[in-house]
C-alpha cells in the first residue's frame, strides 16, 4: 500500500487578508443604513438610547470582522493550534499581569512624549471615552462596553494584526520589520483623526509590545489577555469617571 503525500505546511497567504477586510466593510456599511433607517424612523428612540445603540452597532462591526477571520482560515486544518490561541494557563495569566506595569510606564512616557510634539503639549485623549455618548448610567452598560473592548475587540484585533498580518511579515522579512510594520498597522487602525493624531505614536507602541509578545511566548493568548487587561482597566476607568 502507497504511503499518503505528505500534506503541505500551513502557511498563511495575502488573500487571506480579504475576506477580513471585505466582511467588515460591508459590516460598517450594514449598521451605517440601519441606523440611518432607525434615525429617520424613531429620531427620538435614537436620542434616548444613543449610548446602547452605538455599543451594539460597534459589537455588530465585531461580529463582522470575526466571521471574516472565520472565513480568511477555515482552509487552516486547525486554526487555534495554528495562531497559539487556546483557554489561558495560570502562567500567562501571571506574565500578564507582570506585563502590565511595565506597558503602563511605556504607554505613559510615549503618551508625553507625543503631546509635546503633535498635541502642543496637551494631554493625549483616549478612544475610551468615544465609547460613552451619554452620561453612563447603570451596569449593563458598562457590561456591553466590556463586551466590545474586553472581549471582541482584543480577539479580534489580535487574530488579525498579530496572528495574521504579524505572521505573513515574519514569514517574508526579518522580525523587526514585522513588529513594526504590523505595528504601525494596528497604530493607524486606532489613531483617529477625530480625536487626536497624536495617538498614533501611542497605539503603535501598543502594537509593538504585542507583537514582540506575541513573537517571544508564541502564543497568541498572551497578547490577546495583555489587550484586554488594558482595555478593561481602561474601559471602568472611563465608566467610573463619567458616571459620577
Amino acid at each position: 500500500m502507497a504511503l499518503a503525500p505528505p500534506r503541505p505546511e500551513q502557511r498563511l497567504r495575502w488573500l487571506d487578508l480579504i475576506p477580513v477586510l471585505v466582511f467588515t466593510v460591508l459590516g460598517i456599511l450594514l449598521i451605517f443604513l440601519l441606523l440611518v433607517v432607525l434615525a429617520r424612523s424613531n429620531r427620538a428612540l435614537v436620542r434616548a438610547n444613543s449610548e446602547t445603540i452605538a455599543l451594539s452597532a460597534t459589537l455588530v462591526v465585531y461580529l463582522a470582522f470575526g466571521a471574516g477571520l472565520v472565513v480568511a482560515l477555515r482552509r487552516l486544518r486547525a486554526p487555534l493550534h495554528f495562531l497559539g490561541l487556546h483557554w489561558p494557563t495560570l502562567p500567562e495569566l501571571g506574565l500578564t499581569l507582570v506585563l502590565i506595569v511595565p506597558w503602563y510606564i511605556g504607554v505613559a512616557l510615549v503618551s508625553a512624549i507625543s503631546s509635546v510634539l503633535l498635541n502642543g503639549g496637551r494631554l493625549v485623549p483616549g478612544n475610551t471615552q468615544q465609547l460613552f455618548l451619554q452620561h453612563p448610567h447603570g451596569l449593563g452598560i458598562l457590561v456591553l462596553a466590556l463586551l466590545v473592548t474586553a472581549v471582541a475587540a482584543p480577539l479580534c484585533e489580535e487574530v488579525f494584526f498579530r496572528g495574521m498580518l504579524f505572521r505573513l511579515l515574519r514569514a517574508r522579512g526579518p522580525l523587526w520589520a514585522a513588529v513594526l510594520v504590523s505595528a504601525l498597522a494596528f497604530g493607524l487602525a486606532h489613531a483617529s483623526p477625530a480625536v487626536s493624531l497624536a495617538l498614533l505614536p501611542v497605539f503603535t507602541f501598543m502594537g509593538i509590545v504585542l507583537a514582540a509578545t506575541y513573537a517571544w511566548t508564541g502564543s497568541l493568548t498572551s497578547s490577546v489577555l495583555l489587550h484586554a487587561l488594558n482595555n478593561a482597566v481602561g474601559t471602568v476607568a472611563v465608566y467610573s469617571v463619567l458616571s459620577r
